[in-house]
Parts: structure tokens; sequence; C-alpha cells
């Protein structure tokens, strides 16, 4: 109720003007005057009206137009888990032996190992010759079932390129 009463103060020296206006206008001419404030006045009055229509009829929720254009682009899409821990078992079969052989190794032998089996009838532990063939020399010499484990659990783990070539060759099969 406080800002209708600041716009009725501010509207008092535009009516003050106004009555002015009509009061020093000379008697034949101050219809014309009149009309013309009573214009001007309606067309405030409409445009209050139509203000407060508006907000009114606008929808405090945005619609899910308007929710897809806000979130797009705004927030990185959420990583699951799943990728979280992947990142994290690569991460650590670069750095050193003992997590490739036992972090990252597990994992890629395990999607060796489905993959294989449910593409191409291969058993990866009853097959390796066939599961070799299949897979490729840098896959194969991660996921291989005879793989020893490392001596010096501090050496350097894998190299990335034959990383990326051991996914590469996974995701061709």
């Amino acid at each position: 109720m406080t800002s209708v009463l600041r716009r009725a103060a501010a509207a008092i020296p535009a009516a003050a003007i106004v009555v002015t206006a009509v009061l020093l206008t000379p008697h034949g001419s101050r219809g014309v005057v009149v009309h013309g404030v009573e214009v001007g006045v309606v067309a405030a009055v409409l445009l209050v009206l139509v203000g407060r229509l508006r907000r009114s009829l606008h929808n405090a929720e945005p619609s899910p137009f308007e929710q897809a254009l806000e979130g797009s682009g705004r927030r990185p899409p959420r990583r699951t888990a799943q990728l979280a821990q992947l990142e994290r078992e690569v991460g650590m079969g670069l750095a050193n032996a003992f997590d490739l052989h036992n972090r990252l190794r597990p994992t890629l032998r395990e999607t060796a190992a489905g993959l294989l089996s449910g593409r191409h009838g291969i058993d990866l532990d009853a097959q390796p010759d066939a599961a070799r063939a299949a897979l490729g020399e840098d896959a194969w010499e991660i996921v291989r079932p005879d793989r020893p484990a490392p001596v010096d659990r501090a050496a350097r783990g894998a190299d990335p390129a034959s990383i990326d070539r051991a996914l590469a060759e996974l995701e061709a099969l």
C-alpha cells in the first residue's frame, strides 16, 4: 500500500500544474483543457490497470521451456559416481603399477570379459588365445589372466597412450 501512496504523492505536483493551467485558461477554452485532462487521467488509470493485470496474469512458476532455457549452459552436467570412480582408477593406474594392477585392471577385465562373452562368445579365462586375438595387444597386456603382480608397487603405472589404445580396442569389440 505504501507504493500506492508514494505514487499518489508523486502525482500531486502534476495535478497542481493541471489545475493551475485550467484556472489560468480563458473561460471559453476551458472545456478543451478539461477534456484533455480527462483523457490524460483515463490514460493513466488504464496504464495502472494494465500493469496490475499483467502482473496478476504472470505465472510465478516458469514454464518447462523457460526452465530449459535457464538451465542450458549454466550448470555442467552431473557426472555419475561410476564415471568419477573410473576416472580415479585410470588416474591411479597411470601413477603407479600397484594401482594399475589392483584397481584399474579388475575394472578393465570385467569390461573385457563381458564384451568378449556377449559379443563374441569368448571366455576371457578359458580361451586366452581367442581373447587375445579379439582384444588387441594393449588391452590384452592389461587384462590377461596370467599377468603377474608388480614387484615394485611404486613403479610407474601404464603409459597414457597404451591406456588410450587399450580403451579403443575395448570399444571396438
